[in-house]
């Protein structure tokens, strides 16, 4: 890509909260882990971050902005990060000064969390590139914190004990509340709070109510139980499993088997049919 010629990212969107919303479709192009779940003005607190999103690596943050990074942002990033529990805390902008830089990397010193500064450029064709100026010293993806803890409950199916379908990685204490797989821009996640457990579909694409709505005709009311679970910002449909949950502990491998075969033929109706 001809990256000789730059324009403004004011160029290309009116607003910020357009760049974020091209930004959440494409997390991939910043190289920092690997996410799924991107919500674009996610409620902090009375505040909203640019974007939020979970994955593998855990918990994402990102403020973005046009121009030359400012100190407002790098602030608002930092309180976002805390509050959110973030392993990995970014700043998307066209420029950054040095003493940001600086900055940035000392932070990278002292902390738990992983921080970014990554510079946006756009081309004459309106081709956007992601290029790192500040990054941690080891990369996030070979390497995790000795201190970080991993969730005793997701364990045991993460190492393929009820499956394969929803084994992985180790699930962080950061971030123990579900595990998600996607198909066919379907994120089918298993949840468990402290008192039940549930599995939560969320649609994405350009059309997620229509999407919600093909899909939703696999489950026939008569066979499946579910509640329309809408955000602002997200479409989702909840189907629940017990009425139990991480208090319960005696009943954990109850709690996982339920969990995982409900999954597993969500997973298995839509993979099957011609959506």
């Amino acid at each position: 890509m001809n990256l000789q010629k730059t324009k403004p990212l004011s160029d290309i969107y009116t607003r910020e909260e357009d760049f974020s919303a091209d930004l959440a479709d494409t997390l991939d192009a910043l190289n920092v882990g690997k996410f799924e779940d991107a919500e674009t003005e996610a409620n902090v607190g009375t505040r909203k971050a640019d974007i939020v999103a979970v994955g593998e690596d855990g918990i994402l943050v990102i403020e973005n902005q046009f121009g030359k990074a400012n100190w407002d942002h790098w602030g608002r990033l930092e309180a976002y990060a805390r509050l959110k529990e973030a392993d990995i805390a970014v700043l998307v902008a066209e420029d950054f000064e040095e003493l940001m830089i600086v900055t940035c990397n000392l932070r990278n010193e002292d902390s738990n969390v992983n921080w970014y500064l990554i510079q946006a450029q756009a081309n004459s064709h309106n081709e956007l590139s992601f290029h790192h100026v500040a990054r941690p010293a080891i990369d996030i993806q070979t390497e995790k914190h000795p201190e970080v803890g991993y969730s005793e409950f997701w364990a045991p199916i993460r190492n393929g004990d009820f499956g394969e379908l929803f084994a992985g990685k180790p699930v962080p204490l950061s971030n123990e509340g579900w595990i998600k797989k996607n198909i066919r821009n379907v994120g089918i996640s298993l949840y468990i709070t402290n008192q039940r457990c549930y599995i939560q579909l969320y649609f994405r694409g350009e059309n997620p109510l229509e999407r919600r709505d093909s899909v939703m005709e696999l489950f026939p009311e008569s066979d499946y139980s579910y509640d329309y679970n809408d955000s602002p910002k997200q479409i989702r449909v909840q189907f629940p499993v017990l009425n139990k949950g991480k208090n319960d502990r005696d009943d954990w491998d109850e709690i996982r088997e339920k969990l995982v075969n409900m999954g597993t033929d969500i997973y298995n109706k839509i993979n099957e049919s011609d959506l």
